[in-house]
């Protein structure tokens, strides 16, 4: 959606307007890289744990198998089922959290698009000084600068499990 030069003519765009502008390109990106690094946190714990826990469970069956006898062997089996509904339960609830931050920062980056298509149609449309016309447009780097990250962020590989 282009603006219309004879609606909206080259000056008609205030100061405050700018300003608003880039308050909303500052806010709105910073909120979506606190989000990405919760994100990316969330990723890491998880995949950690998983790890951990195949680790901790491979350890366990090769001792079991070759070390323990059988009157140990049938106390231990009560284990093996308590540890691995203990974390499924763990891994459930991390998956959700980790949902629900990937659907705020899908929220928050639809947001900062939006507001980086009006600041660039802004800069290409006003008529401000150079200090001003500066300001806006690294900002608006800054805001693009987010918005490839939270990009890179979900559409990494990181086995692929979260």
């Amino acid at each position: 959606m282009a603006i219309d030069k004879e609606q909206y003519p080259r000056n008609s765009y205030s100061d405050e307007d700018r300003k608003l502008i880039i308050s909303l390109l500052n806010e709105y990106a910073e909120k979506l890289l606190n989000i990405c690094e919760e994100i990316d946190k969330q990723q890491r714990f998880l995949t950690v744990s998983l790890l951990i826990y195949s680790l901790v469970i491979f350890i366990y069956f090769h001792l079991f198998y070759h070390f323990i006898d059988n009157t140990t062997a049938t106390r231990s089996l009560i284990i093996i089922p308590i540890v691995f509904c203990t974390f499924m339960i763990y891994m459930y609830f991390g998956r959700q959290k980790l949902g629900l931050l990937k659907r705020n920062a899908r929220i928050i980056s639809t947001r900062l698009e939006k507001v980086i298509h009006v600041a660039s149609q802004l800069q290409e449309h006003i008529l401000i000084d150079f200090a001003a016309r500066l300001e806006l447009a690294l900002r608006l780097s800054d805001a693009e600068w987010a918005l490839q990250n939270y990009t890179n962020l979900i559409n990494r590989k990181l086995f692929r499990l979260f």
